[in-house]
């Protein structure tokens, strides 16, 4: 009662409704957590939550100075929390400095998690790694091993001797790219593991008795009993246990075009379904009961029946930490509505977060607790907003016209509260949110409450049929759905753009517009006005600062971290772009395109290029163009006259189809103008080169400016064709050389060093790769003729910078 009297004064006084004053605070506290990692959004955020405050709620100045130092110390001590319970980066280990003999690892396995495309990962504790000398190291912080068809499922706490690879951790350092040594570090992760199949030295320990994982695991295998081995049988199996490692590549593919790759997480919406089971043990109970009512409301038994339901759940699915905030939200919920308070979506959100994150509080960098956060808070504030746009109507029909009206509006306020955050963080966004209407009631009310009535009977003596029967009738109905969604992907009906992913003060400016926008068509007071103005604003203030850069006389050249492969950019001064080779893997399920270099090259910039030029056809240099073209737009699309083969070639058979530009080919004496001066000029392959072989065939590429090189870009060519451009007498010169085919030894050639005559080498190659690249003669003879190197194995991402043709550059790196 008084929060609902408390909400009209607010409605009355025309002030927005949305945060109460420890709610803001609280903000402001994990603005001094994020400040850890990213120290100027942080600042910038605890700054518009205090004018915010200011404008909305503040009526004196001494209260404005109060309300500023409170701001103030919930910063600084969000701050100083996070840093007591950061882990401290350790030295790295002796046993893992190498990463290309094995050690013999003992430790303990601490948690099991099934991941997608059949992996298992161990996180092991307490490991201690035994090298060749017979010496032992003790390994800080906790190993994660990655087993890829693993022919083995161990139990927490189970010791462990296993000979393998250590390496430390180690992701792509590129500007605006995912930081995977931070992801790892929040975990205390520092060592990884990997192996694929049978082992050939691996002990495991006694197997512990652990009563609630030993039950687990047994409805695990009572399900895999009576699942069909189909694709529907495996989310499924995904939406009950967790378990997506049975889900092919193609069918997640197709998922993630759809906007429906969520419904494949553990997260609140399954926590929704799980409580309308409650509900309907609640209705079930009124029928028998009927003057239980007469004691507890229908809707409060309904919660207090949902609690233990929920806490199964949450058991049965590993208590993955979606499922555990979901439950907590839950529980804060049913807590303020049993209390009969006022604003349970909102309040409960927040008091659930502050829990969270008191306990945990690096947790705010976990992307699925942002989302979450984001969604709930979209419906809190935009879905009474959009709900108002139908008008209200006695009839059925009407009254069904409203239900579905409200159900598009749940959907618009969610997406529309994730959508800066999600094309922030992957770039991409599938604008099929609408399938979300008819999918996610069935797969919910449908296969995943079927499915749950039969994992209830598995255990129940005499009752294994009717639970199989149960199961088998829910993923026949998962089957029809993936079939029809995989018909509707071969007509081409689930488009996915790629987007300008928005730096820190777009994200800021969108969040404003979005939280005060809805207040602004019906209060008379003009502060939510002005704060959306001031988000406009701000969200301009990159584009602002792009288009200065543009106009700068500057040319770079950057050479993407992309591990054991090799991608570069080349931008001139009119903020014209050329992307040379999209870096790759040899894996089916990681794209070096959509995940590494695609996000970096759309980080604050339009997903534009004016050429990508793919210099021969391997893997390591093409796979990753593949989504470049089919997501980006694209002015040309330049080749050595080579296609590649199998998924890479298939790849790009699809992006051509999709309106890609046809390929080109480039010879020597042919120039890719960029404007202002700047071109690349092709030097080989000649059109009578003999060379088959696709390192010798790549096309080599040269950099100017205004008549002087700055820039050889040789691919992966090796001696037989550079020693033909040397024969043929092309000028190679330039100030610097990105070393052939990764610093191979093959590719090491004197008479291309004094042709070139580079002040500085460069070298695309991996951690700890295999191939031991750069070959240590190589990097011998550089340092002979007094070339420095610098590689991105040791600092990441790579870019170079020139102010004036013929001057010098600024060499600078993401790692010192």
């Amino acid at each position: 009662m008084l929060a609902s009297q408390r909400q009209d004064q607010l409605e009355a006084s025309g002030q927005p409704p949305g945060l109460l004053a420890w709610q803001v605070y609280f903000l402001a506290y994990v603005a001094g957590i994020w400040s850890l990692r990213h120290a100027e959004p942080a600042l910038a955020l605890a700054a518009l939550l205090w004018i915010g405050l200011a404008a909305c709620r503040v009526r004196s100045w001494r209260n404005g100075l109060l309300s500023l130092a409170l701001v103030c110390a919930s910063f600084t001590l969000g701050g100083q929390h996070a840093r007591l319970v950061l882990p401290d980066i350790p030295p790295i280990s002796a046993a893992a400095t190498d990463g290309r003999s094995k050690a013999l690892l003992r430790g303990r396995v601490a948690e099991v998690t099934d991941k997608p495309f059949g992996r298992m990962e161990l996180l092991l504790s307490d490991v201690q790694a035994e090298m060749d000398d017979n010496a032992t190291v003790a390994l800080s912080g906790q190993v994660a091993w990655d087993w890829d068809e693993a022919d083995y499922r161990p139990a927490p706490g189970q010791e462990v001797q296993v000979l393998a690879r250590l390496w430390p951790v180690r992701g792509f350092q590129n500007p605006g790219g995912a930081d995977f040594d931070w992801q790892q570090r929040l975990r205390g992760v520092f060592n990884r593991v990997y192996t694929r199949g049978a082992l050939p030295y691996v002990r495991w320990g006694e197997r512990p008795e652990r009563f609630w994982w030993d039950e687990r695991e047994s409805l695990r295998q009572g399900l895999l009993r009576h699942l069909p081995e189909t694709q529907g049988g495996a989310v499924l199996l995904g939406l009950l246990m967790g378990d997506r490692s049975r889900i092919d590549l193609s069918v997640t593919e197709e998922l993630r075009a759809a906007g429906l790759a969520h419904t494949l997480a553990l997260s609140g919406l399954n926590v929704v379904y799980v409580a309308l089971l409650g509900w309907a043990l609640a209705w079930a109970v009124g029928l028998a009961w009927p003057s239980l009512f007469l004691r507890i409301p229908r809707q409060k038994l309904a919660i207090l029946l949902s609690l233990p339901l929920i806490a199964a759940y949450v058991w049965v699915g590993q208590g993955s930490p979606s499922l555990v905030r979901s439950a907590c939200m839950f529980g804060f919920w049913g807590l303020l509505l049993l209390l009969d308070r006022g604003r349970a979506l909102i309040d409960g959100l927040f008091m659930a977060l502050a829990l969270m994150i008191l306990v945990s509080p690096l947790s705010v960098y976990d992307v699925g607790l942002q989302m979450s956060a984001l969604a709930v808070a979209g419906l809190a504030i935009m879905l009474p907003w959009l709900r108002g746009f139908w008008p209200r109507r006695e009839g059925w029909l009407n009254r069904a016209l409203g239900l579905g009206w409200d159900a598009l509006a749940m959907s618009l306020a969610a997406n529309l509260a994730l959508l800066p955050v999600v094309i922030s963080y992957f770039g991409v966004y599938q604008p099929n949110f609408l399938l979300n209407l008819p999918w996610v009631p069935v797969q919910g009310l449908v296969v995943q409450v079927l499915g749950m009535l039969g994992m209830a009977l598995l255990p129940v003596p005499g009752l294994d049929i009717a639970a199989g029967w149960l199961l088998r009738a829910a993923a026949q109905v998962q089957d029809v759905m993936l079939a029809a969604l995989h018909h509707a992907s071969v007509a081409g009906w689930l488009p996915v753009g790629a987007f300008l992913r928005p730096l820190w003060p777009e994200l800021l400016g969108a969040g404003l517009v979005t939280a005060f926008a809805p207040y602004c068509l019906r209060r008379a007071n003009t502060a939510p006005l002005l704060l959306v103005l001031t988000g406009l604003l701000v969200m301009a203030v990159p584009q602002v600062v792009m288009l200065l850069a543009q106009a700068r006389p500057e040319v770079r050249l950057t050479l993407l971290d992309v591990g054991q492969s090799q991608a570069l950019l080349v931008s001139a001064p009119n903020g014209r772009r050329v992307l040379v080779d999209g870096g790759g893997t040899a894996s089916r399920t990681f794209d070096m395109g959509r995940s590494v270099v695609g996000p970096t090259l759309a980080w604050g910039r339009p997903p534009r290029l004016d050429a990508v030029v793919m210099t021969h056809p391997d893997a390591d240099h093409a796979q990753g163009l593949g989504h470049i073209l089919r997501r980006f737009r694209v002015g040309r699309f330049i080749t050595n006259g080579q296609w590649p083969g199998g998924v890479v070639g298939e790849t790009f058979d699809a992006a051509l189809a999709a309106g890609a530009p046809a390929p080109e080919t480039l010879g020597p004496g042919d120039r890719l103008e960029l404007g202002s001066g700047v071109w690349l000029e092709a030097l080989h392959p000649a059109a009578d080169f003999p060379g088959n072989k696709t390192n010798e065939r790549s096309l080599v590429l040269r950099l100017v400016w205004n008549g002087k090189p700055l820039a050889l870009l040789p691919g992966d060519v090796q001696r037989e064709g550079i020693e033909d451009m040397i024969e043929r007498g092309r000028d190679l010169r330039a100030q610097v050389l990105v070393l052939p085919h990764h610093g191979s030894k093959s590719s090491l050639s004197g008479m291309l060093y004094e042709s070139v005559s580079p002040v500085q080498a460069l070298v695309s190659c991996g951690y700890l790769n295999h191939f031991r690249f750069p070959n240590q003669a190589v990097v011998d003879e550089l340092v002979r003729r007094g070339i420095p190197l610098a590689s991105t194995a040791d600092r990441g991402g790579l870019e170079l910078v020139w102010s004036a043709p013929g001057q010098g550059f600024q060499l600078s790196g993401l790692r010192p």
